[in-house]
């Protein structure tokens, strides 16, 4: 029989990091959390979440389990605990932080597993530059596992290249992953005579998020830019995650210039499926993507991996670096094919493997804990 190990919540991220992985020993069960039930009044009461309560977790050790597993949550019980994030915890906003690196420094915690180099560094800096004093203990605790990618047969990923290639760009907030970057860049391509390319785009077209700070004038933009090219563009506002992989399958080169990402997961699933990406460097992407796997558009960044975004003149800078760099890699690759192939398949080889590492590691984590309680 395998071992109970709690969560607070089963999403999409602690299924993507741990919770689905094919453990042979462990299974993963969502128990009941006291911080739920202010959490469900504040969001009622301002539609707004709030950081501390979603973000942290009380039960009185009532719950009955090995250890628990969180995802950007900090426990305060006296059960064992471990926690995966993606930027740094506590992810409480401004307030109580000494208070959560208290809880990472107690017994119960017994490590926090970040999701990128970039991430470790971010929470090393949070540490060293306000309370230095928790800087060894939580050093101690501190590891970085990248996300696991389920991977198809290698035969699902074969592709050829005819007469076009197709690309595809996906994600709710269309303009912070670059999408009107792409678009005008791909409306410059065919005003000069390269016709030979379709885009996909799968997006709900979200604006007005913190690093485009994107209008209805931008959305006004890229809608009329779709339209324009109903030949080559096609768009949906929205496809199930399983259509989603499908439309990899048959997609050449994949497509996420960011302003902003913690991440980049449908990095790793276009990977997958044998598609290269196009990137920006900032925060994870330069450590799932490079010029051996994609290509990848260097920006101008701050000592936390972020680009930099702080004024409108940056963003306006930021922006038009963009379309023109686009513009130049897109005309390359159009040109010059040769290499995508290749490239996804490097991309595969590096993905194919992982969730097996990933299932053992933790595997390994969860033994050491338990056998010690």
């Amino acid at each position: 029989m395998k071992k109970i190990l709690g969560t607070n919540t089963i999403g999409y991220n602690q299924n993507r990091n741990f919770a689905a992985l094919p453990y042979d020993k462990y299974r993963f069960e969502k128990k009941q959390n006291l911080h739920k039930i202010p959490a469900f009044l504040y969001n009622k009461l301002t539609n707004k979440t709030h950081q501390y309560y979603w973000n942290s977790y009380r039960d009185f050790d009532l719950n009955k389990v090995e250890l628990f597993h969180f995802f950007n949550a900090l426990s305060y019980g006296n059960k064992p605990w471990i926690t995966t994030f993606e930027t740094s915890i506590p992810r409480w906003g401004d307030k109580n932080i000494e208070k959560g690196l208290e809880l990472i420094a107690s017994k119960a915690c017994k490590k926090i597993i970040a999701l990128s180099n970039c991430a470790s560094n971010v929470q090393r800096m949070l540490v060293a530059e306000s309370f230095p004093h928790y800087l060894d203990v939580i050093e101690e605790k501190l590891i970085t596992l990248h996300p696991a990618q389920v991977c198809p047969p290698i035969k699902d990923i074969e592709k050829t290249i005819s007469d076009k290639l197709n690309f595809t760009i996906v994600g709710g907030d269309f303009f912070r992953k670059g999408g009107k970057e792409i678009l005008i860049a791909f409306d410059r391509l065919y005003e000069k005579g390269n016709e030979d390319w379709n885009l996909n785009i799968v997006s709900k077209m979200e604006f007005g998020d913190y690093a485009s700070r994107s209008t209805t004038k931008d959305l006004e933009i890229a809608r009329q830019i779709i339209d324009k090219y109903p030949n080559n563009i096609t768009y949906k506002k929205f496809l199930p995650n399983k259509e989603v992989l499908n439309l990899f399958k048959n997609t050449h080169i994949g497509l996420l210039p960011t302003y902003a990402d913690t991440y980049g997961y449908s990095v790793l699933e276009a990977q997958s499926y044998g598609c290269p990406v196009i990137t920006t460097n900032i925060r994870a992407l330069p450590e799932i993507n490079n010029s051996d796997l994609g290509w990848v558009i260097n920006v101008k960044k701050d000592d936390m991996g972020n680009a930099i975004l702080n004024t409108e003149k940056d963003i306006k800078i930021f922006s038009n670096n963009l379309i023109n760099e686009l513009e130049v890699l897109l005309c390359s690759i159009l040109n010059n094919s040769d290499s995508v192939i290749n490239k996804g398949l490097k991309s595969y080889e590096k993905l194919e493997k992982s969730i097996t590492y990933n299932t053992e590691f933790l595997e390994k984590i969860y033994d050491e804990i338990t056998e010690s309680n």
